[in-house]
């Protein structure tokens, strides 16, 4: 019964979220240069983007461990981050409202959820700034970044995969697409897709 009521809480978390889709806001352009960050993670030490300069690709995912959307992607994102090792491809997680309190809802479709994504860097970006550079407006949305030439040019930008609720449905692996292009020394076919997912809060 417990299991019945979370999926139905899930469905119209999920339902409200997708009728709340919006056009994407501004933000890096695909094969414009991105400038690099630096974030802390939970600990207070501080990451950069440069520290991943010799990485084939890094893949910059906005996200949020209260966001039901969140966590459908989280063992989806972790397969991928763990695969991509081999290749050269680099990971990085980052949390646009780390001061916001999640609603009773979300807190309910967080609970007993285990942290699949430990491992990978976790960063917070108070005051949101790197958020609102790259134009994200959703969690979790993904942005593929390709170390080229002493910068770090956006290659694609949106959402992970074509279907939040049924990882055993997916039919258009959009992220997983744009990455074997770089690993294969060419560019996405498809560059940009609107990412499905929870509302980024700007403050």
């Amino acid at each position: 019964m417990k299991k019945h009521l979370f999926l139905l809480l899930l469905a119209g978390l999920l339902t409200a979220g997708s009728l709340a889709l919006r056009a994407q806001s501004p933000g890096y352009a695909i094969g414009a240069q991105v400038a690099p960050f630096t974030l802390k993670d939970a600990g207070g030490k501080p990451f950069s983007l440069t520290e991943l300069s010799t990485a084939k690709a890094i893949v910059v995912v906005f996200t949020n461990p209260f966001c039901p959307y969140t966590k459908l992607y989280d063992a989806r994102l972790a397969a991928l981050a763990k695969a991509g090792e081999a290749m050269g491809i680099r990971y990085v997680f980052i949390n646009p409202s780390p001061g916001e309190k999640p609603t009773s809802d979300q807190q309910l479709a967080a609970t007993g959820s285990p942290d699949k994504l430990s491992g990978f860097p976790f960063l917070s970006d108070e005051g949101q700034k790197v958020t609102k550079a790259f134009g994200a407006t959703k969690t979790p949305e993904a942005f593929v970044v390709q170390p080229s030439g002493g910068q770090f040019l956006l290659r694609y930008r949106g959402a992970i995969d074509d279907n939040p609720l049924v990882e055993t449905d997916v039919h258009e692996p959009y992220l997983r697409r744009a990455i074997d292009a770089i690993v294969a020394g060419k560019l996405a076919e498809l560059t940009e897709k609107r990412a499905p997912g929870c509302m980024i809060k700007t403050f």
